[in-house]
């Protein structure tokens, strides 16, 4: 078994939360390891290349609300490493500008996480905590420590993850994990011969029993040739959930055909089993000091980007008050 040095805070999740939330402590001065089972950083800030074209599959793009996560928004701006892709709708009384990613969403998170202590592909299967100090064994063998432990994955991820050390957890964080649910999403990647013809700015949001989005990834700047993201519904995702990827793609391009004509070339799927918290906790993350224990993610920030982001840097000063 490989073992690694203890690092003052151990973070399971890269997603905008945990990426944040490592960003802070490192500018704190604490020392961070971030764990993630995934082959990308970013969780649902996703992008995926297929047949020649980019889609963002996940989220969309991103609202600033927050003067706490404003400044680092400035920051990726004058990095160029983010655009303004359009206003908000015209019937919004309040301007909140979308932000998307010039190389497609989850350029993002790889960008903050250059200067962060990141591993990818470790899947964490078991949790132990000894003398004042929480290591994470993963699948592969290896092992990583820290003294405290921040855990910013969906809610039945962690709820399995500290089921392994047998041990109660504060009341609290025992009502979060088994209270919080989450709706199921699926993602329909429509690779076109041709433009869409989407109606400028190239996203579009319906009130429809099976289709809840769709987007020009080509319109939206981040994409050479044309491509179409499509979320159907929560309902749909689930009623569909064990469907064949044939099946999927043909029962919503059924639906399509009533708001569009396409020329498709090729077609991909991808299923989220944890796409948004429904009632996600009133606190931004909750800490135990003595554990040395913190949970954040979008299950208390909420669904949006911005929300998880501002639980991380929520998560983050807790966290060193903690230390």
């Amino acid at each position: 078994m490989q073992h690694h040095n203890p690092s003052d805070v151990l973070i399971i999740g890269a997603g905008i939360s945990g990426l944040m939330a490592a960003t802070k402590l490192k500018e704190s001065g604490s020392s961070v390891t971030v764990l993630d089972k995934g082959r990308n950083h970013g969780g649902r800030m996703a992008t995926r290349t297929f047949d020649g074209a980019i889609f963002d599959h996940g989220a969309q793009f991103f609202t600033v609300r927050q003067p706490i996560f404003q400044t680092y928004v400035e920051q990726w701006s004058a990095a160029d490493i983010i655009k303004i892709w359009f206003e908000s709708e015209c019937n919004q009384s309040k301007k909140h500008p979308r932000w998307v990613a010039h190389q497609g969403m989850n350029s993002l998170p790889k960008h903050i996480a250059k200067n962060l202590d990141v591993y990818l592909s470790k899947e964490v299967i078991k949790l132990s905590y000894n003398h004042q100090k929480w290591t994470a064994f993963c699948q592969d063998g290896t092992d990583y420590s820290g003294i405290h432990l921040l855990i910013t994955t969906p809610t039945p991820q962690t709820t399995r993850l500290l089921e392994t050390t047998h041990f109660p957890l504060p009341s609290n964080m025992q009502h979060a994990l088994q209270n919080i649910r989450y709706e199921k999403g699926l993602s329909i990647l429509l690779r076109l011969n041709d433009p869409s013809g989407l109606p400028e700015p190239g996203g579009i949001k319906y009130d429809h029993p099976k289709i809840s989005w769709i987007a020009d990834n080509q319109m939206k700047g981040i994409s050479n040739l044309p491509a179409l993201t499509i979320h159907t519904t929560s309902d749909f995702a689930t009623a569909t959930w064990k469907y064949t990827h044939d099946e999927k793609i043909e029962l919503i391009l059924d639906e399509i055909k009533s708001l569009m004509t396409l020329s498709i070339k090729g077609a991909q799927t991808h299923r989220w089993g944890y796409t948004l918290p429904i009632n996600p906790n009133k606190e931004k993350s909750l800490t135990s000091p003595d554990l040395h224990l913190t949970l954040a993610g979008d299950a208390f920030g909420g669904p949006r980007v911005e929300g998880s982001a501002c639980s991380g840097l929520h998560a983050a000063k807790q966290i060193t008050l903690a230390i």
